[in-house]
């Protein structure tokens, strides 16, 4: 179909399942559930495109305009293939191509010419092409007599079988997804384009002004956006990087919008949200408030110390673990905002006592009450055993990957544990796993620093040694014996020094001769040996990890399954990086008493802020243009400013990052990049006077191209409405 901007002239008919019903402005809704939202509603609200220029199964729509990017969403902003992101969901590519000499982290990025954009190989881009009710194959392959590991083994067995089939010898991937716990299965079919290049990106101080003092709260002033491009091969073949390729032609693109919005102006959000846990019952929401999410920030906390120490005096380390500090760092203060807002809503009351409406109706119905009486009580019973092995899994899922040597040690214990005989009777590898492992050395350590690296591995040693007695981990239990305090700490130390001191994996060089050896000697570097003594404990983890996931898996479907008869069968899933769409409006907020926070902030507001030290830098050139009100066309006429950031009740989690905002008329106003300290507890329960998406402004956006960089190369390709 011919590619062009997003215009809507097809005929305005919409037809309700459910008319009857009201909806908030609340959930992630899946694209085959628009016709069970409050169409009337919204249009009053503003939207003026039919639900079927939202999402079309046997047409373009604006589904086609979204992309899947790294950790977050972006979206087609041109005919050739520009998509437009977050700085910090393009964080890992900016800071993957930075250095000290070139610092495009803190200098930002401008690439004025196609040749001069940069090929970032980590980064692929993924566009829904189809969406398929796959529910009846996938649970015809499981019955009432399996037990629940052979159940959840049949399901993901069948659902591999099925993505392999439908994949054939196309270019396409195609991805089953549960939802309502596994009640229900669909398939995505995705496009999926190897060849992403860095377009643009602001310097720090526009794309993470505030850093990590604003964020999660709000008033922000932001200005989180950065532009990649998709290209393919000049055959139409989705290939990796290579000279000949040429620009992707989207089917859809969006425009973008100047004419601004109002209080309670519609806005939508499309975008791939990461996980949340609305259906979750009171005793998995005691466990994550009073250990999983206390023990996870404890060790974040632990890691995050050590790097920024480490950074403080040296650019180049601090380059090489931004993203892994800001990755850690955004999680520990979302944990911190879910465990504040836990007690603020006081969830589990308002969870128990929907429990007990929810066993009050059950008990009405003999049939529904033999199937589900005891779906409360089960799931209780199996939290109380996780409680039994979740510290030692928590601690051992981030030591394994919390050192890069003990993460490459990991992938050489593997390796030798893969020689088999071949026909000849001799013991080798498998070729495609050792030429794997060879390729991987020559960047294995580009973002590595190993004073830091043994700073942090002897941390999460010490760590580990704390654990309950009947969790203790062997290896670590044999490097501290009976010793405490500063003993302690000396023998892991000693251990950890020896570690470095004698393992051949510390150089590209010894990695190549350790790889040339037979199995026995490679399990025998002593970094390997820690790695396989650590791995005898994670073995005996992942059977007691595997029998919890099977068995919570199938209670927690039941109910779902029971859910629906209470509530009826119109209600979002939960999240589950899937294609959604979330509608509501812009709209400010009280977030405590006597006191009003505005829906809209502005570039004096930057100027407000401005310390001179990080994070809260002002480039001179901004406030040049800030004090000669140099705004261009860009300045909002009622309050001669540019606007920078807004807020929506918009539903959004993580993964939502860098998703377009929508207006009524399918134009794009701008870019989902965090939400309120308020709303945080969101994944878990949806409070509409609280919860609102913090979204940069497009016209911020476009000013910070035009008139502080200068892009005109960029804002040529652009449709700007």
């Amino acid at each position: 179909m011919k590619n062009r901007v997003f215009r809507l002239a097809l005929p305005f008919v919409i037809f309700l399942l459910f008319s009857g019903l009201t909806f908030p402005d609340e959930g992630m809704w899946m694209l085959n559930q628009l016709g069970k939202l409050p169409i009337s509603d919204m249009q009053k609200n503003g939207l003026q495109i039919p639900l079927e220029g939202i999402y079309n199964p046997d047409g373009t729509s604006l589904k086609d305009a979204i992309v899947l990017l790294g950790g977050g969403t972006s979206s087609f902003i041109s005919a050739e293939g520009l998509i437009l992101t977050n700085h910090h969901v393009a964080f890992g590519a900016i800071q993957s191509v930075s250095s000290v000499e070139e610092d495009r982290l803190k200098d930002g990025f401008l690439a004025n010419t196609k040749e001069e954009e940069i090929s970032i190989p980590s980064y692929n881009a993924q566009v829904v092409v189809s969406i398929t009710d796959v529910t009846t194959e996938v649970l015809g392959a499981v019955n009432d007599t399996m037990s629940t590991d052979s159940r959840a083994k049949a399901i993901q067995s069948k659902m591999r079988e099925i993505e392999k089939r439908e994949k054939g010898d196309t270019e396409y991937e195609f991805r089953i997804s549960e939802f309502y716990n596994g009640v229900k299965y669909f398939m995505y079919k995705y496009e999926v384009f190897k060849d992403v290049r860095l377009v643009y990106a602001p310097p720090t101080s526009i794309g993470n002004y505030g850093g990590e003092v604003d964020n999660w709260y709000w008033p922000r002033h932001t200005g989180d956006f950065a532009l990649m491009r998709v290209y393919i091969a000049p055959d139409g073949k989705h290939a990796k990087y290579s000279k000949e390729n040429v620009p992707y032609k989207p089917k859809v693109y969006l425009p973008i919008s100047t004419q601004g919005y109002t209080e309670n102006s519609f806005a939508m959000i499309l975008g791939f949200p990461g996980r949340t846990f609305r259906y979750r019952t009171s005793p998995e929401i005691l466990l994550a408030k009073d250990e999983t999410l206390p023990l996870n920030m404890e060790l974040f906390k632990m890691r995050m110390d050590i790097i920024e120490a480490a950074g403080k005096n040296d650019r180049a380390t601090e380059i090489k673990y931004a993203g892994r500090w800001r990755g850690m760092a955004n999680a520990y203060k979302n944990y911190q905002g879910t465990l504040e807002g836990m007690r603020r809503a006081d969830i589990l009351k308002l969870r128990k006592e929907e429990e007990t409406k929810f066993s009050e109706f059950l008990s009405t119905d003999p049939e529904l009450e033999n199937k589900y009486g005891t779906v409360l009580s089960d799931i209780a019973t199996l939290f109380d055993d996780l409680k039994t092995f979740n510290q030692k899994q928590i601690i051992m899922s981030q030591l394994m990957g919390s050192s890069d040597v003990l993460s490459l040690s990991n992938r050489f214990r593997n390796f030798a544990k893969s020689f088999t005989k071949d026909s000849t009777g001799e013991i080798k590898p498998p070729t495609a796993m050792y030429n794997e492992l060879k390729d991987a050395f020559p960047n294995t350590y580009k973002n590595t620093n190993f004073v830091v690296d043994k700073d942090v591995l002897t941390a999460m040693i010490l760590k580990a040694a704390e654990l309950p007695p009947d969790q203790q981990i062997k290896i670590i239990q044999k490097i501290i014996g009976n010793k405490t305090g500063e003993k302690r700490n000396c023998a892991v130390r000693e251990f950890v020094d020896d570690l470095y001191d004698d393992t051949k994996l510390l150089t590209t060089e010894g990695c190549l001769k350790l790889l040339s050896k037979d199995a026995d000697d490679i399990l025998d570097d002593e970094f390997v040996r820690f790695s396989n003594e650590l791995d005898k404990d994670f073995s005996q983890i992942m059977p007691k990890s595997s029998a919890f996931n099977a068995k919570i898996g199938l209670l927690r479907s039941k109910l779902l399954e029971a859910h629906m008869a209470w509530k009826g069968f119109d209600i979002y899933p939960d999240a589950n990086r899937t294609l959604r769409l979330t509608h509501g409006v812009i709209k400010s907020y009280n977030p405590r008493d006597a006191v009003h926070y505005d829906y809209q902030t502005l570039l004096g507001g930057i100027m407000e802020k401005e310390t001179g030290e990080d994070p809260f830098i002002v480039p001179q050139k901004l406030q040049q243009l800030w004090e000669t009100k140099d705004f261009g066309k860009y300045a909002d006429p009622r309050l001669n400013d540019v606007p920078v950031a807004f807020i929506a009740n918009l539903d959004i989690t993580g993964g939502n990052s860098g998703s377009p905002v929508i207006n009524g008329k399918g134009e794009l106003i701008g870019l989902a990049f965090d939400g309120n300290w308020e709303a945080v507890v969101g994944d878990y329960v949806y409070q509409e006077p609280f919860n609102r998406s913090i979204n940069v402004d497009s016209r911020y956006i476009l000013f910070v191209l035009d008139k502080f960089s200068n892009a005109q190369n960029i804002l040529n390709e652009l449709t700007i409405k």
